[in-house]
Formats: C-alpha cells, sequence, structure tokens
C-alpha cells in the first residue's frame, strides 16, 4: 500500500503542465509494486517462452531411433515446475499492478478534490457541478483502468511479442525473417491506430461529463422543473446529451472495428509454417524445433488481439488524466495559496477603493470604509445594489477587479483560505445543509473535539432545540440532501447554531431570519445579538430596528456607496436611506417596523 499521507496525497492536487509528469509523479509512491509486477511479468514471458521450447526438447527425446524416457521424464517434471513458477509470477504481477492502480485511482480523487476546495467561487460560475462530478469518479477511474488491465496489458503485450522473438532467434537465427516483419508492420499500424483513438477516446470523456452534468443540474433543481411543467424540456436536453454521448461511443467502435493486427498476424503465421517447412525438408531444422518455432508463433496471437483494447484503455485513461489536469491546472480568481498569512483574526475590516464585476457588468464601484474591531455594521439598499456580493468579497468567496479587502490591515488575497474563512460565520438566506443528521450539521465547521453539551447550547442559543428534540431522533434525526425535510425557518435557526458553535471573530447575517415568525425571529435576534457581542457583524435586514442599532450604517445603490454612518445622520443627510425608511418612521407609533430595501 502506498504510504502517502493525506497531506501528500492533497499536495497532489498541485498543477503540473503535462500528463506524463503527473502519472510519473505517483511512481515514486508505488516503487515496490511495480518492482514486483515487472519481476513478476517478466517471469511469466520468460516461463512462457521456454515450455514450448521444453516441449520440443521433450518431442525430439522421443522421436529418436533409440528414445531417452529419462531425459523425456525428466523435461515433462521441468514442465510442471515451470507451469508452477509461472502462475505464482502471474498472481504477484496481477496483486501488485491493481494495487497500484488503486492507489493512483485515489490519490488522483483526492487530489483532485483538494483542488476543487481551494477554487474560488469564479471557477464553479463556469463549471456545471455535474461535470466536475464525473472527473472526480469517471476519469478517476479511467486511471485505474489505464493501468490496470491496460498497462497490464501493454507491458503484456510487449513482453509477450519480444520474448517469443528472442526465442525464436535463438532457436535458428533464420527462423527471424517471418516474426521480426511481422513486429514492424504491427508497430506502424498501431501507432497509426493510436493516432485516430486519441481524439474519440476525449470526445466519448467529454460527452460522459456533460451527460452528468445535465443530471446533477435536473435532479438538484427538480422541486422547480416539476413546479414549472418543465418535465418534457429537461427530457429533451438529456436525449440530446444521450445522444452524443452514444455517438461518441459509435465512433470510438468504428475506429477500433479497423484494428488490422489480427490479419497481419494470420498473414505472419502462414509466411512461418511455410519457411519452417522449407527449413525442415532442407535438414537444417528438426521437428521439435519446428513445432517449437510455430508455438512460438502461434503465442503472438495473444498480444496481437489484446493490443486494440489495451490501447483503447490507454488513451481513455489519458483523456480522463487531461479532464482531471484541466481543473488541477484551472487557476482563477480566490484559489487558495498554501502558505499564505494565519493568525487570529482581531476583527478589523477594510475596503480600500474596491471594484468587482462579473465578467464585464460591474457591480461595485470604488467601494471605500474602514470597520474597527467588534463593531456592527448594516448593508441597506434596493435589490441588486451589490449588498451580498459586498459581503462575498470579505471572506474571499470572490476577488476584487482593484482595490484591496484587508482583515487587521492583511489583505484577504495575502491570508490562507482556511484560516480566514474559519474565523468568519456567513448565514445567508439560502441555507445549505448536508444529507446528514442534525447534530452533524450543527458540527461542520467547528474545532475538532467539540463536545455535545457545547453543541446543545448552540442549539438552544439559536432556538433549534425544541424543535430538534421534537424530530424522530433528536439530534441524530436525518434531514435529507440540502436539508429538504426541514422548513425553512428551522434550517435558518441550524445555520445560526451552526454559526455560533464556530465561534467566528466576524459574522456575516445575509437577511438570515427571513423566513421565520415575528416571535421566532425575536427569540434568535436575541441569541444573534450575545453571540455578537465582540465581533465584528456585517448585517443584511430589512427590519428598521436592527438597522438602527447597528454602529455604522452604509447605503448602497447600483454598486456605489451613496452614504454611510449612523441612522440619526442617514435619515435626513441620505435622500435613498430617507425614501426607504420614512414611510416606516411615519407608523412607528403603530408598531410596524416591517419594511424592505
Amino acid at each position: 500500500m502506498s504510504t502517502q499521507s493525506p497531506a501528500d496525497r492533497g499536495r497532489a492536487g498541485a498543477p503540473t503542465d503535462s500528463v506524463g509528469r503527473w502519472l510519473w509523479s505517483h511512481v515514486s509512491q508505488f516503487k515496490g509494486h511495480i518492482t514486483a509486477h515487472l519481476t513478476g511479468s517478466v517471469l511469466w514471458h520468460l516461463l512462457s517462452a521456454g515450455i514450448p521450447i521444453a516441449v520440443g526438447v521433450a518431442i525430439d527425446a522421443v522421436l529418436q531411433p533409440e528414445p531417452d524416457m529419462a531425459r523425456f521424464t525428466g523435461v515433462i517434471l521441468l514442465i510442471l515446475t515451470m507451469v508452477l513458477l509461472r502462475g505464482l509470477g502471474g498472481f504477484v504481477s496481477t496483486y501488485s499492478l491493481e494495487a497500484y492502480a488503486s492507489g493512483t485511482e485515489r490519490d488522483a480523487r483526492t487530489g483532485l478534490f483538494s483542488a476543487l476546495l481551494r477554487k474560488g467561487q469564479s471557477f464553479y460560475n463556469r463549471r456545471p457541478v455535474g461535470d466536475l462530478s464525473a472527473r472526480v469518479t469517471g476519469d478517476a477511474e479511467a486511471l485505474n483502468l489505464m493501468l490496470s488491465p491496460g498497462a497490464d496489458m501493454t507491458i503484456d503485450m510487449l513482453l509477450s511479442i519480444l520474448v517469443p522473438v528472442i526465442t525464436i532467434g535463438l532457436i535458428a537465427p533464420e527462423l527471424l525473417l517471418s516474426p521480426v516483419t511481422f513486429v514492424i508492420v504491427f508497430v506502424l499500424v498501431l501507432l497509426a491506430h493510436g493516432r485516430r483513438l486519441e481524439p474519440v477516446a476525449g470526445q466519448v470523456r467529454e460527452a460522459n461529463g456533460n451527460l452528468g452534468a445535465q443530471v446533477s443540474e435536473t435532479l438538484s433543481g427538480i422541486e422547480t422543473v416539476a413546479a414549472i411543467g418543465s418535465a418534457e424540456s429537461a427530457r429533451r436536453s438529456f436525449n440530446d446529451l444521450a445522444r452524443d454521448y452514444r455517438d461518441a461511443t459509435v465512433r470510438q467502435a468504428d475506429v477500433q472495428s479497423l484494428y488490422l493486427p489480427p490479419l497481419l498476424i494470420n498473414l505472419a503465421v502462414a509466411g512461418a509454417l511455410l519457411h519452417g517447412a522449407v527449413l525442415v525438408r532442407e535438414g537444417s531444422l528438426s521437428i521439435g524445433e519446428f513445432i517449437a518455432y510455430l508455438g512460438l508463433m502461434g503465442a503472438l496471437r495473444g498480444p496481437t488481439q489484446l493490443a486494440a483494447f489495451s490501447i483503447g484503455l490507454l488513451y481513455y485513461g489519458i483523456a480522463g488524466a487531461r479532464r482531471i489536469l484541466e481543473v488541477i491546472n484551472d487557476r482563477s480568481d480566490g484559489d487558495d495559496s498554501e502558505g499564505g498569512h494565519a493568525a487570529p483574526v482581531d476583527g478589523e475590516v477594510r475596503f480600500d477603493s474596491v471594484t468587482f464585476g462579473y465578467g464585464d457588468s460591474p457591480v461595485l464601484h470604488d467601494i471605500s470604509f474602514t470597520v474597527p474591531a467588534g463593531a456592527s455594521v448594516a448593508l441597506v439598499g434596493p435589490t441588486g445594489s451589490g449588498k451580498t456580493t459586498l459581503l462575498q468579497l470579505l471572506n474571499r468567496t470572490y476577488v476584487p477587479g482593484s482595490g484591496r479587502v484587508l482583515v487587521d490591515g492583511v489583505d484577504v488575497a495575502a491570508w490562507d483560505l482556511e484560516s480566514l474563512r474559519g474565523q468568519i460565520a456567513v448565514i445567508e438566506q439560502d441555507v445549505v445543509l448536508f444529507s446528514s443528521s442534525i447534530a452533524d450539521n450543527l458540527a461542520f465547521g467547528s474545532a475538532p473535539g467539540t463536545s455535545r453539551a457545547d453543541l446543545e447550547q448552540a442549539a438552544r442559543d439559536a432556538r433549534a432545540h425544541d424543535f430538534i428534540m421534537e424530530s424522530p431522533d433528536g439530534y441524530e434525526t436525518l434531514v435529507g440532501e440540502r436539508g429538504v425535510t426541514l422548513s425553512g425557518g428551522q434550517r435558518q435557526r441550524i445555520a445560526i447554531g451552526r454559526a455560533l458553535l464556530a465561534d467566528p471573530r466576524i459574522l456575516v447575517l445575509d437577511d438570515s431570519t427571513s423566513a421565520v415568525d415575528s416571535a421566532t425571529e425575536q427569540e434568535i435576534h436575541q441569541a444573534v445579538q450575545r453571540a455578537a457581542a465582540g465581533r465584528t457583524t456585517f448585517m443584511i435586514t430589512p427590519r428598521l430596528s436592527r438597522i438602527r442599532s447597528a454602529d455604522h450604517i452604509i447605503v448602497l445603490d447600483r454598486g456605489r456607496i451613496v452614504g454611510q454612518g449612523r441612522h440619526e445622520d442617514l435619515i435626513d443627510g441620505c435622500e435613498l436611506y430617507h425614501r426607504i425608511f420614512a414611510p416606516y418612521l411615519a407608523t412607528a407609533t403603530s408598531g410596524a417596523d416591517e419594511g424592505g430595501h
């Protein structure tokens, strides 16, 4: 087994400039397995070539005028020993290569998954999740098949050709005419076959990825598909992609069907039979040698017939490796870089002339402000003004096009992502829970060794403990993928509990109580207030009472800051802020504290 540590396997996802170099980097990890495989394979083939010679010697021993039975018996015993040793060599060869192939597949998956975890959000905005899943699973499996049985069959093919040809030369050099001619033509035909096969193998892997992307996208949005009655449209899209995949596999089959070596070996054997018969008639070759010669020529049939399959697996695996490397080497804004700044966060945040856009569409323009550690900030503005996008720059979900975002005076681009994000908790409108227990979802992202008592206390603070205990299995209740078995309010309370348990230094609340009733919202707000004490807190909320309690308010309009300060300053000094909240202030005496922005 590989002695590579999980951290080393994670670094297997580091950028590499070629498929060959990337694959070679895995060879050093499995030197023992590769050595054992080659030793067992060479032993198997040497003994396989020696058995026909031994058979020829045994036949000559009984066909001579005075049969040498002692010699015949000795040769038979030798053949039995050779068969046993050949079986042992085959076992060692197969076991070692299978261990190497499985280890390489595991490391490829681990390295690719580690690379995906380091990617920025801009990477995922242009990559279908289903296609990435296909690369982690199907393309990594293609690597396994490329090595076992692909590489195994390729090595066997080479040895199954090389050893018999050398052995034929030892019997009689003049017998090499037919096998050597065959080998030269075989190599040329095989190279041409590989050139035709390589592009269609890549098309098959690409079509498979597109098919997986369609399935993933449709199933993740199945509620929407059903709600708007677009099942037929989804079915047509899937059928089109399935047809593309079928067409790609048919093209691959067409290329593989034009494989000529089986015809070539038949011609070579016919030539060998004719040539050997002539030499026997001339007396320069014995009957036993002639039989051994034909046996060795017959041994060339196996590798010839299997070459097409093994070459197909090799190109199939190379195509998968290229797709894996394409993701690993795709460097985009926001990617994590090892060795970044890592330190406890105090909580000071500064935006310095930040401009950001999705592609060519600017969303934020020249944003500048400073928030001292422990302060609370409310972001206010109409829908589409850039509030959520601004907060996504804070934990480097996205990277500014220009300007800097600094946490404790350090540009977030220089921070180690794991260290930075581990100290920033984000509670969004669209809460994502995992297909696991409620306890696992609460503990996700918390420090190792978090006690059950701490977990339950966080749930109580988020006002989630009561409904959790009413669930069938309490904290061990499974919530289903994305938490589909819970209501929106329950999901948000679990997300708040998860954030509280992580004990962040910076807390980001993006309308985090939008899906709960007024009574529960008040309870959660009280819990969040306790959790936010001493922490830098950013919030997006339509509740005027929450906004008024903030230490600093930033008003955004079309991606620009049009006002910032305290509520008392903005209600008279910022036209947009006044327009949003003046109606609610006018009716404050009636208890209306609901609004939108």
